[in-house]
């Protein structure tokens, strides 16, 4: 183990402390990402109960329907933040462009 630490240089302890520390706070928001996603699948999931005892709507409560909504819910969930990711993705892409059409319109 000791011959392992005393072929690093300072430089390599750097790019590897901070490449521990990228990897922790990718990792802490996946997790993150992932009890939002279940907590979405288990509110959606208790969607067809809600429906027959508060609305009377005539969905039936078995195991089927039940996973249907809660994965429906969680796909759903997922394309929404994958979208909303593009969506600030472009914002980020086009803001030189949006940039000086405004600088242009402010000119005339």
């Amino acid at each position: 183990m000791i011959e392992l630490l005393e072929g690093l240089t300072q430089q390599s302890v750097l790019v590897y402390f901070l490449l521990f520390i990228v990897f922790v706070i990718i990792a802490y928001k996946f997790i993150k990402f992932l009890f939002r996603v279940l907590i979405i699948g288990l509110a959606s999931s208790l969607f067809p109960i809600f429906a027959n005892l508060v609305l009377n709507l005539n969905i039936a409560i078995n195991l089927y329907s039940i996973a249907w909504f809660a994965v429906t819910g969680m796909g759903l969930y997922i394309a929404y933040v994958a979208i909303k990711i593009a969506w600030k993705f472009i914002k980020t892409l086009t803001f030189p462009v949006r940039l000086f059409r405004r600088k242009k319109k402010e000119s005339k």
